[in-house]
């Protein structure tokens, strides 16, 4: 009989650190603080320039009017600018040279990010690594099949 382990409270404990890690606002090289849904929508216009605030809305699962308060709040904090489209209803959004600014700052943080946590996890052999990154993996499947059917069970 296999045993049946706790993973919802290791789970929950990640989802927890990430909620709270998320709440905190950072500085990144500019002299306003931002959180992480600021800086992860300013990475998203530099990634995909050619796209309108809707197309952002989809890409990153949120509102497009959660998105449009959002693009408005950082072109107040002069991080973007936000212009009319094709037509009239599509905006369309460009970094500052500030926004550039901190989008870079975010890259280095990652890259710092990743050399720490390589570091951490090079104790861990490479079974082990692919042990959990295989149950990862299964977990992401189970949640994306139970938002589509939440009686799947």
């Amino acid at each position: 009989m296999q045993k049946i382990h706790d993973f919802h409270s290791i789970i929950d404990r990640l989802t927890t650190s990430q909620r709270i890690s998320n709440r905190v606002p950072r500085n990144y090289g500019i002299d306003v603080e931002l959180y992480t849904n600021e800086i992860h929508l300013l990475d998203i216009v530099e990634k995909y320039p050619e796209y309108n605030l809707s197309e952002i809305a989809t890409r990153i699962q949120m509102s497009k009017m959660a998105i449009s308060a959002l693009a408005k709040k950082l072109q107040a904090k002069g991080l973007l600018e936000i212009k009319q489209g094709k037509n009239k209803k599509e905006l369309i959004c460009t970094l500052t040279p500030r926004g550039e600014v901190a989008v870079a700052t975010h890259a280095a943080y990652h890259k710092m990010e990743d050399i720490f946590l390589t570091e951490k996890l090079s104790k861990y052999t490479e079974e082990e690594l692919k042990l959990v990154e295989g149950f990862l993996e299964d977990y992401a499947q189970y949640l994306e099949m139970y938002a589509k059917d939440p009686t799947m069970l």
